[in-house]
């Protein structure tokens, strides 16, 4: 999928530790951990059609 909108938010420190640090962890940069996070949110309320692994 192209990636062609940005959004920009404000988050607590907390919160932005929390994304940093799971980024960290994964080797992964802040933005892709943050696109995950909101996929797997939106997924979990049934919002968006979840994309089978193989």
């Amino acid at each position: 999928m192209k990636k062609e909108i940005v959004i920009t938010v404000r988050v607590d420190s907390e919160v932005n530790d929390i994304i940093r640090s799971l980024a960290k962890k994964d080797e992964r940069t802040i933005a892709w951990t943050t696109r995950k996070l909101i996929t797997e949110a939106l997924e979990s309320r049934k919002l968006l059609k979840s994309k089978s692994k193989k």
